[in-house]
């Protein structure tokens, strides 16, 4: 392998990192960690099936229809797969997660800043959103060199800090399969299945960015890219979850009466000082603009190409997206959760048995076509000679 491809599948691993570590990534982790107490091993363990295991089986399924969410979905029928879609987007863009991306940003900096207001927030988040989104080929580039390695250093900095004086864990009345349990509702919250199934044509198109266009066409070279850069994604998010899983684990007597949205915020102050939890909760809040720059760019292209079939421009669509993301900002934390845990609970499951159905006919679709080309290759004979 050579040094370029090694270079490009650690910027589109560092990519994946920034593009899926948003506000649930941030918040649910140190909730699970600070309710968990002494069974928190068992939560980690069902939160990392969830929220990295299942996300990765997502990513590989619709990699292996070439990173096309559509394509991927076509085999549910023209009209379910439509409703799929819709449904997705709709909880991807700009109705909720975007919107939850910029509460929790703005949990990270009010905190610093009390008189700021969240509506002003909102909208100078759009703004930014906006001008990172208007030309969609730099997205990958822009997440994997810049904000992946940038938050990795910062939040491995605020957990090497945390782990350095803990405390012990606080007694629970959990069991250790309510522990596990717990840990699995708490990695359905961070939609990332959803995430990586709409992701992958973004992470596909940063592989292929600058390639020989022979090699593009080469399907199993471009999906072992895709797999090893999936793997370092997945790798970041697991040991960041682990990380804050245990630091708010450690502090959670510290955190009893802290609301969830703030929760980031106030143990970065605690464990890193006034100062260096201003940097930490700036790394934050630009992690969720990182995710929501993908969300965004995302829904815009599925309003620009599908749901207006073109007649919308691209520019159009982000501006109406960033408008519908400033509105909804505006519910706060607890009732974007509201609206989006009773959908996530009925369609998660559904897209979880979806995705391993679909790999598996997908393998032995592969392994019937690898019989059938070793079957139709000409036999060499000795006779004649």
């Amino acid at each position: 392998m050579s040094f370029t491809q090694i270079r490009k599948i650690l910027i589109t691993g560092f990519a994946m990192f920034a593009m899926l570590f948003g506000s649930g990534n941030v918040i649910f982790p140190l909730i699970l960690g600070k309710d968990s107490g002494h069974q928190l091993l068992w939560g980690v363990l069902g939160f990392l099936l969830t929220a990295v295991f299942v996300p990765l089986l997502g990513l590989f399924a619709t990699m292996l229809s070439r990173g096309d969410y559509k394509i991927f979905l076509a085999p549910l029928g023209q009209i379910p797969s439509f409703l799929m879609i819709l449904i997705c987007m709709v909880l991807l863009g700009p109705f909720a997660l975007i919107p939850r991306c910029i509460v929790i940003s703005y949990a990270a900096i009010k905190i610093h800043i009390p008189a700021l207001d969240l509506f002003f927030f909102a909208i100078v988040c759009a703004l930014l959103i906006f001008a990172c989104t208007i030309k969609n080929s730099i997205i990958v580039d822009l997440l994997g060199r810049f904000f992946g390695p940038l938050k990795i250093i910062l939040l491995l900095t605020l957990i090497i800090k945390g782990l350095l004086n803990p405390s012990l864990l606080m007694t629970s009345a959990l069991t250790p399969a309510q522990g596990f349990a717990k840990g699995l509702l708490s990695g359905y919250g961070t939609c990332d299945l959803l995430a990586t199934i709409f992701l992958a044509g973004l992470i596909m198109s940063g592989l292929s960015k600058g390639m020989h266009p022979e090699k593009r066409k080469d399907a199993r070279a471009m999906l072992l890219l895709g797999i090893q850069a999936s793997l370092i994604g997945g790798i970041l998010l697991a040991l960041v979850y682990m990380g804050f899983c245990l630091v708010a684990g450690f502090h959670a007597q510290e955190l009893v009466h802290v609301e969830r949205g703030d929760i980031f915020s106030k143990l970065a102050i605690i464990i890193l000082g006034q100062e260096g939890g201003l940097l930490a909760n700036i790394t934050i809040a630009i992690s969720c603009l990182a995710t929501a720059i993908s969300l965004t760019a995302i829904f815009a292209m599925y309003l620009h190409k599908d749901l207006c079939g073109g007649r919308l421009s691209y520019k159009t669509a982000l501006i109406i997206t960033s408008l519908i993301t400033a509105c909804v900002t505006n519910l706060g934390f607890s009732r974007i959760m509201s609206l989006l845990s009773p959908i996530i609970q009925v369609i998660y499951p559904v897209l979880i048995v979806y995705t391993l159905w679909h790999i598996i006919d997908k393998v032995r679709q592969l392994k019937k076509q690898r019989r059938l080309s070793i079957s139709l290759q000409p036999v060499s004979s000795d006779w004649g000679q």
